[in-house]
């Protein structure tokens, strides 16, 4: 079974395997202790159980393992039972211990605002305000007044074809397959994907993540959707790649600043290329954020799990990157 005790000896590995270096880990498990306690008492006190607290069997893992095969899960995306055979556990056991940390892994990360729906309908203020204790979109403008730019982009990950919908009535024929294929097929991909769309701030951090939405949405319906630039301050700088042309005439309370587009029948002028060029040494942050983002794997491979626990998944791994960003970016006195 893998220990923590001996795999913090070596920094290079345990970090190769879980995604955080030693230090980070143990500030980790030291935060999401009190979490999972108040967790577990909270599912012993709930109506319903027969059996008294103390009662039952005991769990295997403790919190600093469970953390330690959640992070080995979402960095390289193993089966259940392979992780099963490392720890010394049922393939059903492993799968319990994962979904059951995760959520409260995302509470102790400082994960982004993270929409749980889609919804087209206009944002009111009391719609805006904040539901989570953890950090908001809200909650970093106030303690960073400085950021006034937003960069957006859309990012894919593959996932299987919807199954048929069996017919109620013996005879019938299987109905919903077309729509749901249109719906989640990516002509840019060529196969079924689901789109999420990323905030991030010119440092880097990760502020808000859309809900998962088909591959066939393109970027800006999946903005208007997401409830973002309601939560924006105004006169905030929106940058955008050629998929969001013409979102200036849906915010304009806001600064739009997408690339030139190449006229039909005709090229970009000296000026409009370099302008181009500018835009994109900006926009290469929310690239980079999305190449760190799929260096875990649940984010990258071909997803296998409930469509429902998406945001979940991405909720947790930003909130590792923007672990790593804060706590390895340079300090100068």
């Amino acid at each position: 079974m893998l220990q923590v005790q001996r795999l913090v000896q070596r920094p290079r590995s345990f970090e190769s395997l879980c995604g955080l270096n030693p230090t980070e880990f143990a500030l980790l498990a030291d935060q999401l202790e009190p979490l999972w306690i108040r967790a577990h008492r909270t599912s012993l006190l709930r109506e319903g159980r027969q059996r008294r607290i103390g009662a039952g069997r005991h769990f295997k893992l403790d919190v600093a393992h469970r953390l330690l095969l959640s992070l080995i899960y979402l960095r390289h995306y193993l089966p259940m039972h392979l992780l099963g055979v490392l720890f010394e556990m049922d393939a059903a056991n492993v799968c319990r211990n994962i979904h059951a940390l995760l959520p409260l892994l995302e509470q102790a990360l400082p994960a982004p605002l993270r929409a749980r729906t889609l919804d087209s309908r206009k944002v009111t203020p009391d719609d805006a305000a904040p539901r989570r204790r953890l950090r908001t979109l809200e909650d970093v403008l106030e303690a960073f007044p400085e950021i006034a730019d937003i960069i957006i982009d859309g990012t894919e990950q593959p996932r299987a074809q919807p199954k048929k919908k069996k017919g109620n009535i013996p005879g019938k024929q299987a109905v919903g397959r077309p729509k749901d294929q249109k719906k989640y097929f990516s002509v840019k991909k060529g196969t079924h994907t689901l789109k999420t769309q990323v905030a991030v701030t010119p440092d880097g951090l990760v502020v808000h993540l859309s809900a998962p939405a088909g591959g066939r949405t393109h970027d800006m319906k999946l903005l208007k959707q997401s409830r973002v630039l309601g939560r924006l301050p105004l006169g905030s700088r929106v940058w955008g790649d050629r998929g969001y042309t013409g979102l200036q005439k849906l915010c304009p309370e806001h600064e739009v600043i997408t690339p030139r587009m190449r006229p039909r029948d005709g090229t970009l002028s000296p000026d409009d290329r370099e302008l181009n060029h500018q835009i994109s040494k900006v926009r290469i942050t929310v690239e980079n954020v999305v190449c760190k983002i799929k260096k875990f794997r649940v984010c990258r491979e071909f997803y296998r799990n409930d469509t429902r626990r998406h945001g979940v998944f991405w909720g947790c791994v930003a909130g590792l990157v923007n672990l790593r960003t804060v706590n390895r970016a340079p300090r100068f006195a």
